[in-house]
């Protein structure tokens, strides 16, 4: 029977391995509740693409994506002006709904917002930048 080889004890490929999962970790703590709140953020805008089929002016769809921002993301604290703090750095103007004329009609809404996010352990915050898009087809249905 051959003699089994000595344990080789701790290895680069382990080290990079722990070393691979611990940033992982470090990643997902910083950046993930910020990508979570993003699929918040995109399932609005599919809704409001949506609500393009039947409403037809798109000052009121900007008033009810805005309305939702606030609900989801206000803070509950106030700025100095009295107004309402979010989680995400949003305003009005970056949300842009552009429609087509001709044959098929469609609805492109897009928003770009900011967060900002704090690294833990090194206390430095970074802001990330999410630009959504949500695109519906307009035609009527013909059955």
């Amino acid at each position: 029977m051959p003699a089994m080889r000595k344990a080789r004890g701790l290895t680069f490929i382990t080290v990079l391995i722990i070393a691979g999962a611990i940033a992982l970790v470090g990643w997902i703590v910083t950046y993930g509740p910020a990508y979570w709140d993003n699929t918040d953020v995109s399932r609005m805008l599919k809704e409001a693409a949506n609500m393009c089929y039947r409403e037809p002016d798109d000052e009121k769809v900007k008033n009810w994506v805005m309305v939702q921002l606030h609900r989801q993301f206000e803070t509950g604290e106030r700025d100095n002006r009295g107004d309402p703090v979010m989680s995400i750095d949003v305003q009005r103007d970056d949300l842009r709904i552009e429609r087509t004329d001709g044959p098929p009609k469609y609805v492109n809404i897009w928003l770009t917002y900011y967060r900002t996010v704090t690294v833990p352990l090194l206390g430095q915050q970074r802001q990330v930048t999410f630009v959504d898009h949500a695109e519906q087809d307009l035609t009527p249905v013909k059955w």
